[in-house]
């Protein structure tokens, strides 16, 4: 379902009016004001007039069948099929017209010049930011994985919350840069963080536990970008901030489990820091192979 108050996708029409990407609201929508805005769609077949994003977006077509389009990309004629599985990118400014002959469904994200900025860090001056379009549907593996896990996120099927959310547009929005920047770059191998880093940031971590982690704030405690603190992060103990969060909150959530007896489960989990209650009702049950409510009743047994 739809907030009213969701994030909602916006083009510039010739006219220079800024409408909705499509009139009717999407399947499901989710984003942060000035960072991204992600949008599930299914759309009948039809037209668009020309028109401009104010960020560069990320198309992925799901589905079935492949659909003809013809389009032009600020004058230049292009056409073929929308095959499932398949991106479209169109960078921000650039001018686009399109039509399609059947019913489209897809996933959209649009990911802001500050947002793709943030995402490198001090890195960024050794990057281009100019992004270039690609119209014609191509395959990116990478990609694809990261926007369904994106829409997964905001469907509910995983245990996830927000620092989740930001690691995997932060590898999104790294992965477009490099794949859609006029310069190609290669990856260095990621190095190890540090003891002494590892160490401040467990330190941080189980002193905040409470709190909404940011993975902006982390990587501050690092003093590295939030795609380099993922990375080195992992390359040094072979789990995701993510995962390592999450386990400490279960952790936690047991000890007072243990020692509160009485507490009622919602209170913990929120006491925690876990987003909601069902992502510790699912993040427990993945550690500990019970339910919360389970475990308790266990103890009560023995």
């Amino acid at each position: 379902m739809v907030e009213p108050s969701s994030p909602r996708i916006y083009i510039q029409t010739a006219d220079r009016a800024r409408v909705p990407y499509f009139p009717a609201p999407p399947l499901a929508v989710g984003g942060r004001t000035g960072q991204y805005v992600f949008e599930h769609r299914a759309v009948d077949a039809g037209s668009l007039d020309a028109h401009t994003f104010d960020a560069d977006v990320l198309m992925l077509s799901l589905g079935a069948q492949a659909v003809r389009f013809r389009s032009r990309l600020n004058g230049r004629q292009v056409s073929g099929l929308i095959e499932p599985e398949c991106l479209r990118f169109l960078a921000r400014g650039d001018t686009l017209s399109t039509s399609w002959d059947a019913p489209v469904q897809g996933l959209f994200l649009t990911l802001t010049p500050a947002f793709l900025a943030q995402s490198l860090g001090d890195d960024i001056d050794r990057w281009p930011m100019e992004l270039l379009s690609q119209i014609l549907p191509h395959q990116d593996l990478i990609l694809c994985h990261l926007l369904k896990s994106i829409a997964a996120c905001f469907a509910g099927s995983a245990a996830n919350g927000h620092l989740f959310e930001q690691l995997l547009l932060t590898a999104t929005a790294v992965h477009v840069q490099t794949r859609y920047s006029t310069g190609r770059h290669s990856h260095r191998c990621a190095q190890p963080l540090p003891r002494w880093k590892q160490q401040r940031l467990a330190e941080y971590i189980r002193t905040h536990l409470g709190q909404p982690l940011n993975l902006n704030d982390l990587a501050a405690v690092a003093g590295l970008s939030p795609y380099h603190l993922a990375r080195a992060y992992k390359a040094s103990t072979g789990s995701s901030l993510w995962q390592t969060v999450l386990q400490a909150r279960v952790a936690e959530a047991r000890r007072v489990i243990l020692a509160r007896t009485d507490l009622p489960l919602a209170v913990i989990a929120k006491d925690c820091g876990f987003d909601s209650y069902r992502q510790f009702i699912a993040a427990f049950r993945k550690f500990f192979g019970l339910l919360p409510g389970e475990y308790r009743n266990s103890l009560r047994t023995n």
